[in-house]
Protein backbone atom coordinates (compact mmCIF):
# COMPACT_ATOMS: atom_id res chain seq x y z
CA UNK A 1 0.00 0.00 0.00
CA UNK A 2 2.64 2.46 -0.57
CA UNK A 3 3.50 5.08 -3.06
CA UNK A 4 7.11 5.55 -3.54
CA UNK A 5 9.07 7.63 -6.49
CA UNK A 6 12.87 7.92 -6.47
CA UNK A 7 15.24 9.70 -8.80
CA UNK A 8 17.81 8.17 -10.52
CA UNK A 9 21.19 6.53 -8.92
CA UNK A 10 18.75 7.05 -5.49
CA UNK A 11 18.04 3.77 -2.62
CA UNK A 12 15.06 3.81 -1.20
CA UNK A 13 12.79 1.83 0.80
CA UNK A 14 8.78 2.48 1.30
CA UNK A 15 7.22 1.16 4.24
CA UNK A 16 3.40 -0.04 4.33
CA UNK A 17 1.04 2.56 3.73
CA UNK A 18 3.58 5.56 3.04
CA UNK A 19 4.57 7.85 0.65
CA UNK A 20 8.47 8.11 -0.25
CA UNK A 21 9.76 10.94 -2.87
CA UNK A 22 13.60 10.98 -2.91
CA UNK A 23 15.81 13.22 -5.58
CA UNK A 24 18.55 11.47 -7.82
CA UNK A 25 21.55 9.80 -5.44
CA UNK A 26 19.85 9.69 -2.39
CA UNK A 27 18.98 6.94 0.42
CA UNK A 28 15.76 6.96 2.20
CA UNK A 29 13.93 5.14 4.33
CA UNK A 30 9.96 5.48 5.39
CA UNK A 31 8.49 3.42 8.16
CA UNK A 32 4.51 2.47 7.92
CA UNK A 33 1.98 5.53 7.69
CA UNK A 34 4.70 7.75 7.04
CA UNK A 35 5.43 10.81 4.77
CA UNK A 36 9.00 11.47 3.49
CA UNK A 37 9.71 14.28 0.87
CA UNK A 38 13.97 14.58 0.68
CA UNK A 39 15.82 16.35 -2.25
CA UNK A 40 19.03 14.83 -4.08
CA UNK A 41 22.68 13.67 -2.20
CA UNK A 42 20.32 13.11 1.26
CA UNK A 43 19.90 10.28 3.28
CA UNK A 44 16.79 10.05 5.37
CA UNK A 45 14.38 8.13 7.78
CA UNK A 46 11.50 8.40 8.59
CA UNK A 47 10.10 6.81 11.25
CA UNK A 48 5.98 5.38 11.68
CA UNK A 49 3.65 7.92 11.33
CA UNK A 50 5.68 10.55 10.79
CA UNK A 51 6.31 13.46 8.34
CA UNK A 52 9.39 14.27 6.78
CA UNK A 53 10.48 17.10 4.20
CA UNK A 54 14.07 17.52 3.35
CA UNK A 55 16.77 19.60 1.30
CA UNK A 56 19.62 18.20 -0.85
CA UNK A 57 22.71 17.26 0.99
CA UNK A 58 20.77 16.78 3.99
CA UNK A 59 20.86 13.32 6.81
CA UNK A 60 18.01 13.60 8.79
CA UNK A 61 15.97 10.99 11.01
CA UNK A 62 12.29 11.61 11.66
CA UNK A 63 10.71 9.82 14.93
CA UNK A 64 7.74 8.01 15.26
CA UNK A 65 4.48 10.40 14.73
CA UNK A 66 6.57 13.52 14.48
CA UNK A 67 7.23 16.48 11.88
CA UNK A 68 10.52 17.30 10.43
CA UNK A 69 11.42 19.81 8.04
CA UNK A 70 15.17 20.53 7.36
CA UNK A 71 16.80 23.12 4.45
CA UNK A 72 19.70 21.39 2.82
CA UNK A 73 23.19 20.95 4.54
CA UNK A 74 21.66 19.82 7.42
CA UNK A 75 21.79 17.51 10.29
CA UNK A 76 18.57 16.74 11.95
CA UNK A 77 17.47 14.11 14.72
CA UNK A 78 13.66 14.34 16.05
CA UNK A 79 12.45 11.96 18.94
CA UNK A 80 8.94 10.72 18.74
CA UNK A 81 5.81 12.86 19.04
CA UNK A 82 8.28 15.92 18.58
CA UNK A 83 8.13 19.11 15.61
CA UNK A 84 11.50 20.44 14.06
CA UNK A 85 11.86 22.93 11.89
CA UNK A 86 15.30 24.03 10.42
CA UNK A 87 17.36 26.36 8.15
CA UNK A 88 19.96 24.69 5.96
CA UNK A 89 23.60 24.12 7.50
CA UNK A 90 22.10 23.41 11.07
CA UNK A 91 22.52 20.74 13.65
CA UNK A 92 19.26 19.98 14.98
CA UNK A 93 18.28 17.80 17.80
CA UNK A 94 15.08 17.50 19.30
CA UNK A 95 14.13 14.82 21.85
CA UNK A 96 11.01 13.36 22.90
CA UNK A 97 7.69 15.48 23.09
CA UNK A 98 9.96 18.57 22.17
CA UNK A 99 9.27 21.45 19.47
CA UNK A 100 12.44 22.88 17.71
CA UNK A 101 12.79 25.81 15.97
CA UNK A 102 15.99 26.73 14.52
CA UNK A 103 17.65 29.29 11.70
CA UNK A 104 20.39 28.49 9.48
CA UNK A 105 24.03 27.75 10.46
CA UNK A 106 22.67 26.98 13.98
CA UNK A 107 23.14 24.05 16.74
CA UNK A 108 20.14 23.09 18.64
CA UNK A 109 19.47 20.78 21.54
CA UNK A 110 15.90 20.85 22.82
CA UNK A 111 15.06 18.35 25.77
CA UNK A 112 11.89 16.57 26.14
CA UNK A 113 9.00 18.05 26.23
CA UNK A 114 10.59 21.50 26.22
CA UNK A 115 9.73 24.52 23.25
CA UNK A 116 13.11 25.81 22.06
CA UNK A 117 13.08 28.61 18.91
CA UNK A 118 16.71 29.68 17.93
CA UNK A 119 18.16 32.37 15.42
CA UNK A 120 20.26 31.90 12.58
CA UNK A 121 24.15 31.07 13.47
CA UNK A 122 23.69 30.46 17.48
CA UNK A 123 24.02 27.50 19.84
CA UNK A 124 21.10 26.64 22.11
CA UNK A 125 20.10 23.69 24.47
CA UNK A 126 16.61 23.47 26.33
CA UNK A 127 16.60 21.06 29.37
CA UNK A 128 13.29 18.63 29.89
CA UNK A 129 10.26 20.49 30.24
CA UNK A 130 11.98 23.99 29.46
Amino acid sequence: GSDLTAGYGSTSTAGADSTLIAGYGSTQTSGGDSSLTAGYGSTQTARKGSDLTAGYGSTATAGADSSLIAGYGSTQTSGNASSLTAGYGSTQTARTGSDLTAGYGSTSTAGADSTLIAGYGSTQTSGGDS
